[in-house]
């Protein structure tokens, strides 16, 4: 899940175009902004992302976020009946933005440390909100949002106890992958979706590994 509605790409191509216009140039140290420009003005699927986050700031604590499953998936039941969704989960501590002022004292990595402070407080919660799609919205493209008058409905709640520092946790060793589902939850033929198992696998080779 992102803290984004929507993703920067309808297609690994438009991901890939995207990272490469981002290179920092060997003269200054920093991404070309005209190769973004060129990059934005041809590829229109990279725009609703950056539209995104420009329009909202960073929240002051991942436990003031929403986080939202940008693609669709589909519920089967047992009849075969198949229902497009999506997910989002929303935290009780509410969702907050940062100020421009405070955007620009934070230090470093704040927010893992905010993390680990609020949790000596209690519990982290947050909502799972699962919305249910109709015929003709999109199920294929991460960049579309569905109408804001689709139907939602709670159905758990995440809970964190307790959390420590990424380096060197157990969770590195893990391998993350999307596609890897409980019976009844099938994918659907979204590129990019279909793209994440084998990129998290080469990623992950590459982190056991040192490379």
């Amino acid at each position: 899940m992102l803290n984004t509605p929507v993703f920067g790409a309808a297609t690994p191509q438009t991901f890939y175009d995207d990272i490469v216009s981002k290179k920092p140039d060997p003269a200054t140290g920093k991404p070309d902004p005209e190769k973004i420009k060129a990059l934005r003005a041809s590829h229109p699927d990279s725009l609703p992302q950056p539209k995104y986050l420009a329009e909202h700031n960073p929240p002051p604590s991942w436990a003031n976020s929403s986080y939202f499953g940008i693609h669709t998936f589909k519920f089967v039941n047992g009849a075969k009946k198949t229902t497009l969704v999506r997910w989002q989960f929303v935290p009780e501590d509410g969702d907050k933005q940062m100020t421009d002022a405070e955007l620009k004292s934070s230090p470093p990595n704040f927010l893992q440390q905010r993390l680990l402070d609020r949790l000596k407080q209690g519990p982290v919660r947050w909502d799972m909100m699962l919305t249910i799609g109709k015929s003709g919205d999109p199920e294929n493209n991460p960049t579309l949002l569905w109408p804001a008058d689709r139907k939602t409905i709670k159905v758990g709640t995440l809970t964190i106890t307790s959390a420590s520092p990424q380096k060197g946790a157990p969770c590195e060793e893990i391998k993350f992958d999307p596609l890897v589902m409980a019976d009844g939850i099938e994918p659907t033929n979204d590129p990019v979706l279909l793209f994440r198992s084998p990129a998290y696998s080469i990623s992950f080779g590459k982190q056991l590994s040192g490379d």
